[in-house]
């Protein structure tokens, strides 16, 4: 009888690349690239213009390479800008409209907290992937409301959640992996199957480090659970263009490969300090816990 898979068999797990997706991802990369990709570590400029903060980061790292990066069917949330301020609108305070972000409440175990009757999202990730600050950078419009991040890996113990309005909650849950807390999976992963009102867990993957074994596991668990997730790739802004083209390659060659079919299709990219892709984040979690309507979908 094959053994249930536990997010605590992430403990023994080292951060290291999979030989057998390197060599595929390398061979994809030397075969498609329309013209050389830039090998050093620099990346472009952190201050996003204002205008291209509503840009898929997708689109800039296509004219590097020959073929599609995603295919039309999985490319499917492309909203228009007007849909995009609506969702960004979602993560600010409007007091005449009585919406107001906050932290709520903490908890170790899932089995102690209320049900709050609204959707809820959350994020989860390996220890020091970028979590706590991606968090922090979506409610950056939102001063009083405190995110507390580390440059310690595995800082965050406990499932936090913030209250946006009486629209959605949004969980900063434990990382799994270096540092990840004992009760782990009586909290974690036990929230994970049982919450009622999860609409959708976003598994964050470190886009200058790109898939781990820690992250493969993890991504193979969520498939076991049948709990539908959508991957993010963190600190694009620290990855060189070659470097992020290659570990985007990975991540879609092992997605491609597994037979689950609970991962949302389109990957997004972001970046904690420049702001790039949040827009395109926020309005897709606006989107998926049923606050705007976005045309086409």
């Amino acid at each position: 009888m094959k053994t249930p898979l536990s997010f605590c068999h992430l403990r023994q797990l080292r951060n290291r690349m999979p030989g057998n997706i390197t060599s595929i991802r390398n061979q994809t990369l030397n075969s498609s690239t329309s013209r050389p990709l830039q090998t050093d570590t620099k990346h472009d400029k952190p201050g996003a213009k204002k205008q291209d903060m509503f840009r898929n980061p997708l689109s800039r790292l296509q004219p590097y390479l020959q073929v599609p990066i995603l295919s039309d069917k999985d490319e499917v949330f492309a909203p228009p800008h007007t849909e995009i301020e609506q969702g960004r609108c979602l993560f600010r305070n409007d007091l005449q409209k009585k919406h107001e972000i906050k932290f709520h409440t903490a908890a170790v175990r899932s089995s102690k907290l209320a049900d709050f009757q609204m959707p809820e999202v959350a994020f989860l990730g390996r220890s020091n992937v970028g979590k706590s600050s991606l968090i922090q950078a979506m409610f950056s419009e939102v001063p009083n409301v405190e995110v507390r991040v580390s440059r310690k890996p595995g800082h965050t113990k406990t499932l936090n959640f913030f209250q946006v309005g009486k629209s959605f909650s949004l969980v900063d849950m434990p990382g799994y992996g270096y540092n990840m807390p004992d009760h782990f999976q009586e909290s974690v992963e036990k929230y994970l199957q049982t919450r009622r009102r999860l609409c959708r867990t976003f598994i964050l993957i470190d886009g200058q480090v790109g898939l781990t074994k820690t992250d493969e596991v993890g991504l193979k668990m969520m498939e076991e659970f049948k709990i539908p997730y959508v991957v993010v790739m963190t600190k694009i802004d620290k990855a060189g263009r070659h470097t992020l083209v290659s570990n985007l390659l990975s991540f879609l060659e092992v997605r491609n490969n597994s037979t689950g079919h609970c991962c949302f299709p389109q990957p997004f990219l972001v970046s904690s300090k420049s702001g790039e892709g949040l827009a395109l984040l926020q309005t897709f979690i606006a989107y998926i816990t049923g606050c705007i309507h976005v045309e086409g979908l």
